[in-house]
């Protein structure tokens, strides 16, 4: 089904009306997203949203056995820690710290206990789990995750200079990944974004497919080999723990 902003209307609606279904369902696709569509997409203030947060939160706690819904609020709190720690300086101008870090280590790893006292080979929650322990053991190293799963890759980089900003976006799903790439570029709704983004299909594990999208042109102008194989997991990290599920960031 296609994805539109009257999608995201109708779930937050429902959601708001208390629809723990609707408020997960809701946070998944803002997963895949810097910010949400009713967000300003140049406003300086808004680094990094989180805009799926509060959805999860509210899902989580209106179905308390729902184990997605815990999974994907954990993975993208794994997501946050791994974003505040590129740069500790800059975290620490924006009130982030040791202090606030570890809080959403201790949050996440208590939703990945509960994902996986319900469903002990959960595989995102033992991969996210796994994650967030080498995260804060500098002697561990990022995990390589047994299973090869089928996902597609979106990428955006900015240059300037020798500094490089990266937007990725993980999705097994076509619809939700034209959805994600429309927002992503709403930046540069003017002028086309002054890289090209690129799209890697991956088929349990192995790249088969890159394709540059020259000048920011649309998805439905290229083709897209449908996914085979395991697809990824919601919530699941891909790349040895570097990206999760749903949008992340780098910058170096």
């Amino acid at each position: 089904m296609a994805i539109s902003n009257e999608t995201v209307a109708t779930l937050r609606r429902a959601a708001a009306g208390g629809d723990g279904e609707a408020a997960r369902e809701l946070g998944r696709l803002l997963c895949l997203l810097r910010v949400g569509p009713e967000h300003d997409p140049d406003d300086p203030a808004v680094i990094q949203a989180w805009p799926e947060e509060p959805w999860l939160r509210a899902a989580v706690r209106a179905r308390p056995d729902d184990t997605l819904a815990a999974t994907l609020l954990a993975g993208r709190l794994v997501q946050q820690v791994a974003f505040w720690r590129i740069d500790p300086y800059f975290a620490e101008g924006q009130g982030e710290n040791d202090t606030t870090l570890a809080r959403r280590r201790d949050e996440a790893r208590e939703l990945y206990a509960r994902v996986l006292r319900a469903r002990p080979d959960d595989p995102a929650a033992l991969a996210g789990t796994a994650c967030l322990d080498a995260l804060f053991d500098e002697d561990r190293e990022l995990p390589e995750f047994s299973e090869p799963y089928s996902y597609y890759e979106l990428n955006l980089q900015l240059w300037s200079g020798s500094f490089c900003h990266t937007e990725m976006v993980i999705t097994t799903d076509l619809d939700e990944l034209r959805w994600a790439y429309h927002q992503m570029l709403r930046p540069f709704a003017d002028d086309g974004p002054p890289d090209d983004p690129t799209l890697e299909t991956f088929i349990d594990g192995e790249k088969t497919d890159f394709v540059v999208l020259s000048g920011g042109v649309g998805l439905d102008a290229v083709t897209i080999p449908p996914l085979t194989g395991t697809l990824l997991p919601a919530g699941h990290p891909v790349q040895e723990g570097l990206a999760h599920y749903g949008y992340s960031c780098d910058w170096g």
